[in-house]
């Protein structure tokens, strides 16, 4: 493609001092901070590299950035997130805001795509595991994937987005597109900010209140992270099922807690226990996604919501969780994700729709040569 030839051309040119760990495929992000200090990850740990620019040539890179994707950079507005032509994710703080100098993250994504399988061979999630989601994915669950920074909230919904049927029509709504489904029917949207004038900016909300006249048949938010939190709730109560977003949040009871915070910054006027009964209403499942501390990636829980016990709080039950049993002499995290034993309430709906090997015997974890998990949500075995 010529545009991706000229941009591959200016970048190389803006980026000189770092432009061999663009090129290198191992490295999934790359963070600048300020002239002297530039780090890469790589398989999920940060690492110091040599590379260093000059100030004035930093700032020039950032700013032509900002010029070549079209958004606005300067003392004004002394902030930048944006997608580039090849699917990588910019952010910019200038200085005096970035006390260090100019600061920038480069996000990248795998080229080809992740899949479930390599999810599996990466020891990311089980093939169990896996199954399951597809079957919540196939019979139309709404669920959110939650995570910390860095965790994979996002390659892990673009995962699990492809086992959306390819006859549906899905609509994606994101700030900066970094989704990258395959199916034959997908309509994307994405964010627009203010100009330097403060005109023309599109919201995730904004967004959201299109796509419901759009005639979807799944709505897939690349984060919830404002006021459209409730827009979605509303939009997952309202008949759009099988809807997946990605939030926030560390575990399954905090992820729902924090869409009740992003649904109270709406300016909604409903009691608290009325909001809360809406997320637990349009909520049906939460999968949760962390980086441990040897820089690997991991599904943690599987986790189903139930409606509010009678104190109005929240309450799930764990379907599958991670459990972590030490490490091994490299420092690697040694663990195991099975099934709790705990039988989902949808058990039937998935037997009903043809997915007949969602038995009891799928949710013992001794099916699997697995050790019941210690600890879990849900009805604890004495």
């Amino acid at each position: 493609m010529p545009g991706l030839d000229i941009y591959q051309e200016a970048m190389r040119s803006f980026l000189a001092p770092i432009w061999r760990y663009i090129e290198d495929e191992r490295i999934s992000e790359i963070l600048i901070n300020g002239p002297d200090s530039v780090w890469v990850e790589m398989k999920g740990k940060l690492y110091k590299t040599k590379a260093k620019f000059k100030e004035d040539q930093l700032l020039a890179a950032a700013r032509n950035i900002a010029q070549y994707v079209g958004r606005v950079l300067n003392d004004e507005r002394p902030r930048l997130d944006a997608r580039l032509p090849d699917g990588s994710r910019i952010h910019v703080v200038l200085p005096p805001i970035a006390r260090c100098g100019t600061v920038i993250s480069i996000r990248k994504f795998f080229k080809s795509g992740l899949t479930i399988d390599k999810l599996i061979e990466f020891g990311s999630i089980t093939p169990e595991a896996a199954r399951f989601i597809e079957g919540l994915v196939l019979i139309k669950q709404n669920v959110v994937v939650s995570g910390g920074t860095g965790s994979g909230k996002t390659t892990l919904l673009n995962v699990i987005s492809n086992y959306i049927p390819n006859n549906e029509r899905i609509i994606t709504i994101e700030d900066s597109a970094e989704l990258q489904l395959n199916q034959d029917h997908l309509v994307p949207l994405e964010a627009r900010p203010a100009d330097e004038k403060g005109r023309g900016a599109v919201t995730l909300r904004d967004l959201l209140h299109s796509s419901l006249r759009l005639r979807p048949d799944r709505i897939v938010v690349g984060e919830v992270r404002g006021g459209e939190a409730f827009d979605m709730l509303q939009a997952m109560n309202t008949g759009h099922g099988g809807s997946l977003c990605t939030v926030h949040a560390n575990s399954p009871k905090e992820t729902l807690s924090r869409l009740e915070s992003l649904a109270l910054i709406s300016g909604v006027e409903l009691p608290l226990r009325a909001v809360r009964a809406q997320v637990a209403d349009a909520i049906n499942f939460v999968i949760s996604a962390a980086r441990l501390s040897d820089g690997s990636r991991k599904v943690t829980h599987i986790s189903e919501v139930l409606p509010l016990n009678e104190k109005g709080d929240y309450r799930v039950q764990d379907i599958f969780v991670f459990t972590q049993t030490g490490r091994d002499e490299n420092g690697k995290v040694q663990g195991y994700m099975a099934p709790t034993g705990v039988i989902p309430t949808i058990q039937r709906k998935l037997l009903a729709n043809g997915l007949n090997d969602f038995t009891e015997e799928f949710f013992q974890p001794e099916t699997y040569d697995y050790e019941p998990p210690p600890f879990f949500e849900g009805n604890q075995k004495s």
